[in-house]
């Protein structure tokens, strides 16, 4: 056994030797090392009988001298290729025998395997423990199958509820649907009964409320008239008005351009109606030179932008922007507007915002609107107290102001109590100054006045707040956004005043106070004729104002019967005596027959059809109860039978867990002889496919050296017919056929040639035919004594070959079919002798009767698996065949002619296999 498991190492090994590169290099240098010492001993001939058939056409006729270098190259090469197949035919021998071997192995681990699990089941079956358990575990698992039935009849009448469930459930909305068709059928006749009565008073009653509707409008046609008389002189009235005004307004343009033409100032800019100083803000210039459009919402433009009031649309029609007076408002675009828009008067900066006073002056512009709007709805003006604005701010810079919530606890911490709210945006874009802030905040304004349905105009609610006689404290607060896109407007108040800041709107009087802006003492000053004439046309604007007012009295109360006529309503008035009694007879005939329908519906279930149909609902929904109940109870006793079935599954889990247990024991020793019978039935399947592998690996090895050493031959061949003197035509064919004129012996006609004498001619052929054909064979060489056509296998007992790992040998495999020999070469014909080369260097001739060759090689006695003896420190002969057996363990390559790999092999010889070694950790 230890000898077929070195085996084993050494084929594994060989197999590592032929694919590693470094590790074949070195094996090449070792043989070419034995190779070398081997041709310095004595020529050596390939045998045979020492190879399978398929190589033995493949000797070599070694024995004479070479005198041309490619002959020499291609023999040398020869000689190397049959030394691998030597080795290789060798090495497949010793893997057949090791495979055969394993194969009976096999056979035999595989009935110990059977055996020990007999064994096993043997021991087990029979010991008393594991019977008690087996009875155990039958006796369980007979309770299980048995609840398993109970459970089984359980969830077949569970499943006979559901069905009759369903069929009761179908039954139901069979009896619900029939319900519902009784119902509409009695709702039908109902119907049609009263129909006829119904229509016959309904079509008494549309026609007396159509003659009734013509009345009324013709009586609406009258009013409208008279109506639209009284708004074309109220229109004509605010005509004139507006006419005197304009006069007055012109008087005052030219006061103000006498002015503005002796104007020095370089901040005193030039408006319509007057002039602005950019040096003071948008508040101070508008109060003290009196730069205010009308107050009056109905009146035409005074030829002023900035705005003291704002157009709020009436109560009944909160929505409606039709009746704001476009002509109120100048157009800015002209260009004598263009002082009012530049950033050099009262700029805003564009990265900051506004500064605290221009906040101030933007809270005070807009208060002075909302306050003028609540005087002309007879409202008490809000008051604006410092601290209000200032506690206003806080508010507006609070996080949830600028996410437009009303946080109550932000409220409280801003104002120290609750106030009445409204939160919205003003953008920033295109904001320059003041004024176009102003315009800006103005829109956001009456947004919140005029368009604020989808707060159910609470905002407008805020702003026009009516508070009694007591003027409530409020206040705007303005915030920039972190986006810079927005200002977030506060507008906040609560009761009466309680403190004593000052009022802030008191601003606009205390710049009116100052007088008007003049720009230089030296100047014309007519501001005392322009204020003259500014009161007169304030009277007149006055007198505008009641116009107006007067005018959109009239206009609403046109627009009021307008709308009347286009929906005129039936008023019972405007009927005769007569008509409103047949009205009133034809109105309680209709109630009489509706109040009868309707009764009839409400009561619709007494019909007997009805009825009849509830009835039969009723029972099916009784029935679908009790199947449901039935139901449940099936349901609990499917449970409490699954409950038994899992309590006796616990009962039979326990009982196999005791039975495993019980064979665990019984069969622990059998255990391990079924595991270590396998573990040996393992070990015998890997060695035969290993050895599969080598032996494939090995053919392959000994095809390859095949082809080569044919092709050398051939070149061998081909080289020693061109070198040798032409044999006389005979006019036969004598197998040479690419000659048929002999060539002059004395004559050099072949020029490639490397000789300038002919050789001895060969014998001639005695007419038998050799296998080599197309070249004329030499005579057959005398075999030698010591190199018999066959190999007789040693003696079991004898270990002659001391490098071989087997101690018998095995059955050789059946020859395959022998290749064709090589051309030209008589001694390479499958023949087992071989005829010693004559040459001129007796140094490289063996003698014919001499012994088998031996190769003579210096050794330390130290050398792992060689077939030499153990003598220490001498040089030891070694016999042909320990040779081989020798070279059948390393692939067969190398250089052709080298001397100086030949000295190689021999230091390796010396050296053992440390060449080998060293290759192999370099890989």
């Amino acid at each position: 056994m230890m000898k077929e498991h070195n085996n084993m190492n050494a084929i594994k090994s060989h197999k590592k030797l032929y694919k590693s590169g470094k590790t074949w290099m070195a094996a090449t240098l070792m043989t070419v090392g034995l190779a070398g010492g081997a041709m310095l001993a004595g020529t050596t001939t390939a045998n045979a009988d020492e190879v399978t058939p398929v190589q033995s056409a493949g000797t070599i006729q070694a024995s004479q001298q070479a005198t041309d270098p490619e002959l020499a190259n291609a023999q040398s090469d020869a000689q190397k290729q049959q030394s691998t197949i030597d080795s290789a035919n060798a090495q497949l021998k010793d893997q057949q025998n090791q495979l055969s071997e394993a194969q009976g192995q096999q056979s035999s681990a595989q009935q110990e395997l059977d055996q020990a699990k007999q064994a096993q089941q043997v021991a087990t079956q029979n010991d008393p423990a594991v019977k008690q358990a087996q009875a155990d575990v039958n006796q369980a698992q007979q309770q299980v199958d048995n609840q398993q039935q109970v459970v089984n009849d359980a969830q077949t009448a569970v499943n006979n509820d559901s069905q009759n469930i369903q069929s009761a459930t179908s039954a139901v909305s069979q009896a619900s649907q029939a319900v519902d068709q009784a119902r509409q059928t009695a709702t039908d006749a109902i119907n049609q009964a009263a129909a006829q009565q119904a229509n016959e008073a309904q079509n008494k009653i549309d026609q007396l409320e159509n003659q009734g509707k013509a009345q009324a409008s013709q009586n609406l046609d009258n009013q409208i008239n008279n109506v639209s008389g009284q708004v074309t002189d109220a229109q004509n009235n605010v005509n004139n008005t507006n006419s005197k005004i304009s006069d007055l307004q012109g008087q005052v343009k030219d006061l103000q351009d006498q002015e503005k033409n002796t104007q020095t100032d370089p901040n005193i800019k030039t408006v319509p109606n007057g002039v602005i100083d950019y040096s003071k803000s948008l508040l101070e210039n508008v109060s003290r030179n009196n730069l205010w459009a009308p107050r009056d919402m109905n009146a035409n433009t005074n030829g002023n932008i900035v705005p003291q009031n704002i157009y709020v649309s009436p109560d009944n029609d909160k929505g409606n922007m039709n009746g704001e007076n476009l002509n109120h408002d100048a157009d800015s675009s002209l260009s004598i507007y263009d002082n009012y828009y530049t950033s050099k008067f009262d700029g805003v900066n564009s990265r900051t915002g506004m500064t605290d006073s221009q906040k101030q002056e933007l809270a005070i512009l807009l208060m002075n609107e909302i306050n003028h709007a609540r005087e002309d709805r007879g409202l008490k003006p809000f008051t604006m107290t410092e601290q209000k604005y200032n506690q206003a701010q806080v508010r507006a810079s609070q996080h949830s102001a600028q996410v437009l919530d009303h946080n109550d606890n932000d409220i409280m911490t801003a104002f120290g109590q609750d106030q009445y709210e409204c939160l919205a945006y003003i953008p920033v874009q295109g904001t320059a100054n003041m004024i176009s802030m102003f315009y800006s905040a103005d829109n956001t304004l009456s947004s919140m006045l005029n368009a604020d349905a989808s707060s159910d105009w609470g905002h407008r609610e805020n702003f026009l707040e009516d508070t009694g006689d007591l003027n409530y404290d409020a206040a705007f607060g303005f915030h920039l956004t972190d986006d810079g896109q927005y200002y977030v407007l506060t507008f906040d108040y609560d009761g009466p005043a309680r403190n004593n800041t000052p009022n802030m709107m008191d601003r606009i009087a205390q710049y009116q106070a100052m007088g008007p802006i003049t720009g230089d003492a030296k100047i014309v000053d007519n501001s005392a004729k322009i204020n003259d004439l500014n009161n007169q046309i304030s009277n007149l604007q006055n007198t505008l104002s009641s116009q107006t007012s007067k005018l959109q009295s009239l206009q609403s109360q046109l627009q009021n019967l307008q709308a009347q006529k286009s929906n005129v309503q039936f008023d019972l008035n405007q009927l005769s005596s007569d008509q409103q009694a047949e009205y009133n007879n034809a109105k309680d005939t209709l109630n009489t027959v509706n109040d009868w329908k309707q009764g009839q519906l409400s009561n619709l279930d007494s019909n007997s059809n009805v009825q009849g149909a509830l009835n039969k609902l009723s029972s099916a929904k009784n029935n679908l109860e009790s199947a449901k109940q039935t139901q449940s109870e099936d349901e609990a006793k499917l449970q409490q039978a699954k409950d038994g079935l899992a309590s006796l599954n616990q009962v039979l889990a326990t009982k196999q867990s005791a039975l495993d247990n019980a064979e665990q024991k019984a069969n622990a020793s059998a255990n391990q002889a079924v595991k270590d019978a396998q573990k040996k039935l393992d070990t015998i399947n890997g060695k035969i496919s290993d050895l599969q592998n080598a032996i494939a690996t090995t053919k392959s090895t000994i095809s390859n050296a095949q082809a080569q050493l044919d092709k050398d031959n051939q070149k061998i061949a081909d080289i020693k017919n061109n070198q040798k003197p032409a044999k006389p035509d005979t006019g036969k064919d004598e197998g040479n056929k690419g000659t048929t004129t002999p060539t002059d012996p004395s004559k050099d006609d072949n020029k490639g040639s490397e000789t300038t004498n002919p050789t001895n001619p060969v014998k001639p052929d005695d007419g038998k035919k050799d296998d080599n054909q197309g070249t004329t064979p030499v005579e057959p060489s005398k075999p030698s004594d010591g190199d018999k056509g066959n190999v007789t296998p040693t003696d079991p007992n004898k270990d002659d070959n001391k490098g071989s790992e087997t101690t018998n040998p095995t059955t050789p495999t059946n020859p395959t079919t022998p290749a064709q020999p090589d051309t030209g070469n008589a001694s390479i014909s499958g023949q087992a002798g071989h005829k010693p080369a004559t040459s001129g260097n007796g140094s490289e001739v063996s003698d014919n009767n001499a012994t088998k060759p031996t190769i003579v090689l210096p050794t330390t006695g130290k050398e792992s698996g060689s077939a030499v003896s153990g003598a220490q420190g001498q040089n030891t002969t070694m016999t042909r065949e320990q040779y081989k057996a020798q070279q059948a363990k390393l692939p067969q390559t190398g250089n052709n002619d080298s001397k100086a790999v030949i000295a190689l092999g021999v230091l390796a010889g010396m050296f053992g296999f440390g060449l080998v070694t060293k290759g192999k950790k370099e890989f």
